[in-house]
């Protein structure tokens, strides 16, 4: 049995639990040979193809053709799907990626396998281009062998194999495949390794992909020891929802060395599925919030997250945080939940205490500044930016939170108070419950 079958008989054996296989087949000599060699050891569950067709090339409409004739050959079902890609900036590698990843999450169901064709040539150059990115222990641990991808699983079986030997099993079955146009393309950084690089280190070292794919494990080692560091920093960080998104312990955090405050975020930020610290970015939270003044309104912005401090916690705010949430103004008059900018508004009943509700129901709409209000626990009324102070309210919430107005009256302020006068005596009391909407939090 040629290497090629034997890992991948090994592979199939070592993963029962998968009910049907899956191929992402481009065409080309990789992923020719992966599906080849799945149909020859002929495992029980079902072998699907799945194309994606992204349009960047002129031969893209043949390509699919050719890879719909080796699927009927073989007497596999293929899947094509198109997807339209747009750099935004990223570059056209990465977002042509990102289109395949969303098809691949869209396509899996429970108990499906994703078989890619990556091999140890391709690793060598995902580490190599990562390191030339500046990448830490994550980014070097290069591409893992399986990951969960929407409801199934990825994997990457061949990964432990030279390009060489796909090469041989190819010829050795007399395969058809298709050559990518772009890859003869220095302008792609990965091409340019390719062609330019990586034949004159494999020169002078022959056995360097097996050495780099050592350093990967060792990297991802080192990444794994890492999280579970974080993990345990992270049970004395007193987490906690906020109205808008979430906050920790600035004073647990700085019993941390620097190295641990850096690891801790990273953590915290994969944990909701946000934008990673480069270095510069944990430098500014050092100087600007854990070792800056409390009153400084500092705060530390990349992507899609912001850093900011306010009484002793380190808040994780959305990058959009505009002043105002919405300079709409809206008509309440039932109870019915309202969506008021990113704001969710609820009444709730409750069995003492709370407001009362207007016959002609609530206008809701933002502070403009200038308003007083006298709140029903005090002797006398005072400006609503004084009372916002003294309710050590977030300083970027104080002109995001909706005000309840009935002609230019102030009934309630968010779910912090109501005004006197607007007590439930003989009537359900109500009080009212805001919460960011989900995705704008």
């Amino acid at each position: 049995m040629s290497v090629i079958l034997e890992t991948l008989q090994k592979f199939v054996t070592a993963h029962p639990a998968v009910k049907r296989w899956w191929v992402a087949y481009s065409g080309g000599l990789d992923s020719t040979v992966l599906l080849k060699g799945l149909v020859c050891i002929n495992p029980s569950q079902p072998v699907m193809a799945l194309h994606i067709h992204h349009g960047l090339s002129d031969y893209a409409d043949e390509w699919q053709t050719h890879c719909q004739r080796q699927c009927d050959a073989l007497g596999v079902e293929l899947v094509v799907e198109r997807v339209s890609v747009e750099s935004g900036g990223r570059g056209i590698e990465d977002a042509a990626r990102q289109a395949r990843y969303q098809v691949f999450e869209q396509t899996l169901l429970p108990g499906d396998g994703l078989l890619l064709a990556h091999h140890q040539d391709d690793q060598a150059e995902t580490l190599m281009l990562r390191l030339l990115r500046g990448s830490g222990p994550k980014g070097l641990s290069a591409m893992v062998d399986q990951r969960s991808v929407g409801a199934g699983v990825l994997y990457r079986p061949l990964l432990g194999l030279r390009r060489s030997a796909l090469e041989e099993q190819a010829c050795q079955w007399k395969l058809s495949w298709v050559e990518d146009d772009s890859n003869s393309s220095l302008d792609f950084d990965r091409n340019y390794l390719r062609h330019q690089v990586l034949p004159a280190v494999q020169q002078r070292w022959p056995d360097f992909t097996g050495q780099w794919q050592q350093s990967a494990e060792l990297c991802r080692q080192s990444d794994q020891l890492a999280q579970e560091v974080a993990g345990q920093d992270w049970q004395q960080m007193d987490w906690r929802q906020e109205r808008l998104g979430s906050s920790i312990s600035l004073a647990a955090l700085q019993t941390l060395s620097s190295f641990r405050r850096g690891n801790l975020i990273r953590y915290w930020l994969e944990r909701q599925n946000l934008n990673p610290p480069e270095r510069v970015h944990l430098q500014e939270v050092e100087t600007q919030l854990i070792g800056g003044r409390e009153d400084s309104g500092a705060e530390v912005l990349w992507g899609t997250v912001r850093l900011r401090r306010f009484r002793q916690r380190l808040f994780l705010l959305p990058a959009e945080l505009t002043k105002q949430t919405t300079d709409a103004t809206l008509c309440w008059n039932d109870l019915e939940p309202l969506q008021w900018g990113r704001w969710q508004l609820t009444l709730e009943e409750v069995e003492q205490g709370g407001f009362r509700l207007p016959a002609g129901g609530f206008k809701v709409r933002a502070r403009q500044g200038g308003e007083r209000c006298h709140p029903s626990w005090r002797d006398r009324s005072q400006t609503l930016k004084k009372l916002l102070q003294e309710s050590d309210l977030e300083p970027w919430l104080r002109y995001q939170l909706p005000l309840l107005v009935v002609g230019d009256e102030i009934a309630v302020v968010a779910d912090l108070w109501y005004c006197k006068g607007w007590e439930a005596v003989s009537e359900p009391g109500y009080r009212l419950r805001c919460e960011a909407v989900a995705g704008q939090n």
